[in-house]
């Protein structure tokens, strides 16, 4: 750079707004090819290379190049070695003009892929007080001016201003990091307290469903019973009745007892009573059957009676509990088809696999707008079962797929999703070290499978490598 170039304030100044730009940079790989683009050119240099210090501060990465072999942005440098390792390690500015191929200090001097010619360069360190935080190198070809010590002196100077603003670039990179690292902390945070509430909600209605069961069990224990007994009460009571229609010809016709008998058979129907008392007692039992199975199914849902520890369960038998505790929400809006395999038992956490079976069958409810299909499907293969829950619904858009298990995220109207079921599910399925599958396609439908292992002892060994 000549004296009176350096005299244009001009050139300083832009210089000095890229300093300013980088508080606002949002590519920090963009702002580093600007400042070396502006060294060189203020250099009248035809290339050029900037590096900065990795963290561990035993080597250098090439951020920026300028005319040099590809591959060289992005090139580890070990301090000590090259030109710009040298200067970095040294903290010392280099002024080059010759022929530098047997110099001892730079025989291993490497830019990238492929060694570079540096017979006329200049070399400044990056520093900021005291600390070497980079260096940044311009070189001429052969047959060009040489460099000057006035162009070292002025370059000195002028890195200083350099120097301040890579220092900008890193401190804010490194805000930037530190709060995208609170965020996720915050985020998990978060995650961890509403899936933890979620999950106690789900605890708590899983233990009212299993105080529910146990009240309304011991009645319906008893009422069973009494229908059975009732049942074979009146059976006897018929046997009598056909006695004494039997024994009824053996009453003279003209006894005022017959006549009473005619009248009241005829006031009673009773050919309809004994037909009718045996469709009711069938009924009631058949539905007293169903409330039985119901209560089975609360029990089975909320699995309190055994706690939540890891036990062998049938996945299929924990899907039909579920289907007939949320049969309310799904009745009206499909039919629903099962397609099952025989499948293994598994160790798992039952009631928590319902949780995720009952999320999933609500879900896919809600996606069918008016009448539709939900298909249950099972099946397995090595170590492993598989369960399917697909849906003839609206089906998910590819853009969200991606976000379908992010907490609070929910493509349902305010009020109608918190956004936390398939977050939930998510997270115990990975408990049970386990994966889950979605398909979709817009209007046609989706189809979520859950694969788990069998064994859980297998499954972590296998995870933990």
């Amino acid at each position: 750079m000549s004296f009176d170039r350096m005299t244009k304030l001009s050139w300083i100044y832009d210089l000095y707004r890229l300093g300013q730009d980088v508080v606002l940079a949002e590519n920090a790989s963009a702002i580093y090819q600007r400042i070396l683009l502006h060294i060189v050119d203020g250099f009248e240099a035809k290339n050029g290379s900037l590096a900065l210090c990795d963290e561990d501060g035993g080597s250098l990465t090439i951020v920026a190049g300028i005319d040099l072999p590809a591959g060289v942005v992005g090139s580890p440098v070990k301090m000590g070695e090259g030109i710009l390792g040298w200067v970095a390690q040294e903290g010392k500015a280099l002024l080059l003009n010759g022929d530098v191929s047997n110099d001892p200090r730079f025989l291993r001097h490497k830019q990238g892929r492929g060694a570079v010619a540096t017979n006329i360069a200049i070399c400044w360190p990056l520093k900021i007080e005291d600390r070497i935080i980079g260096a940044i190198s311009v070189n001429r070809l052969d047959g060009t001016p040489l460099f000057t010590e006035l162009d070292l002196e002025q370059g000195t100077i002028l890195l200083n201003m350099v120097s301040l603003a890579l220092g900008n670039i890193q401190l804010h990179l490194d805000r930037q990091r530190r709060f995208e690292e609170l965020r996720q902390v915050n985020q998990k945070l978060e995650e961890a307290h509403s899936q933890l509430l979620q999950s106690e909600k789900m605890a708590s209605i899983g233990q009212l469903a299993a105080g529910v069961a146990h009240e309304i069990n011991n009645p319906i224990g008893y009422v069973y019973s009494n229908l059975g007994a009732l049942e074979r009460y009146l059976g006897e009571v018929f046997v009598v009745l056909d006695a004494y229609e039997k024994a009824e010809g053996a009453i003279p016709g003209n006894a005022p007892a017959l006549a009473d008998l005619h009248a009241i058979k005829s006031k009673v129907d009773l050919p309809f009573l004994k037909a009718d008392l045996q469709s009711l007692m069938s009924e009631s039992k058949e539905g007293i059957t169903r409330v039985k199975r119901i209560v089975q199914d609360l029990k089975d849902f909320s699995h309190a009676d055994v706690g939540d520890e890891w036990q062998w369960a049938d996945l299929q038998k924990g899907l039909d509990s579920t289907l007939n505790i949320v049969w309310n929400e799904i009745k009206y809006k499909a039919e629903v088809v099962k397609e099952y395999a025989e499948l293994p038992d598994i160790e798992c956490l039952p009631s928590q696999m319902n949780q995720v079976f009952m999320n999933l069958l609500i879900n896919a409810a809600h996606a069918i707008e008016e009448r539709g299909m939900i298909t249950l499907r099972t099946g397995n293969g090595t170590e492993e079962v598989w369960v399917e829950i697909a849906d003839t619904g609206k089906g998910i858009a590819p853009e969200n797929l991606k976000r379908i298990f992010d907490p609070f995220f929910t493509t349902k109207p305010v009020g109608k999703g918190t956004g936390l079921g398939l977050s939930l599910a998510y997270g115990i399925i990975e408990k049970h070290h386990g994966r889950i599958e979605v398909q979709s396609e817009v209007g046609k439908g989706t189809a979520f499978r859950i694969c788990l292992p069998v064994r859980q002892a297998q499954a972590e060994a296998a995870a933990n490598g």
